[in-house]
């Protein structure tokens, strides 16, 4: 099979050319500036993954929602599924860059993790 990838390992953003089959995986790679590119391209057509990005309200918090991300990334075709298991779940103040919420979710190996700080208001 034959495809066009854009490597956006770098900043270059390279289309990639790629020819390759399910049985013997990746025959030839075309178009790319750097070494990096293999690897990428691998992982893009055989395992795609992907950071999944989204909020997750605080109870008793200086700010009503905590930005949170997948660490590590997510396999794609479960990104929906991880979505909806995100949804409706709230945490509470006070929460810190790095906290795990949410760990191994739904056994990918993954967890949900905080981005910025969010302090306990005093009640």
């Amino acid at each position: 099979m034959n495809d066009t990838v854009i490597c956006i390992v770098c900043p270059v953003s390279c289309p990639v050319e790629v020819d390759w089959s399910e049985d013997e995986g990746i025959n030839s790679i075309q178009g790319h500036l750097c070494r990096l590119a293999h690897d990428f391209i691998q992982s893009e057509i055989f395992d795609p993954k992907r950071m999944l990005t989204t909020s997750m309200p605080v109870d008793d918090g200086d700010w009503p929602l905590v930005s949170v991300k997948s660490d590590p990334a997510i396999p794609k075709a479960m990104m929906l599924e991880v979505m909806d298991a995100v949804i409706g779940l709230r945490t509470e103040a006070p929460v810190r860059v790095g906290d795990v919420l949410i760990e191994n979710i739904l056994d990918t190996g993954c967890n949900i993790v905080a981005t910025r700080n969010v302090k306990r208001v005093k009640a």
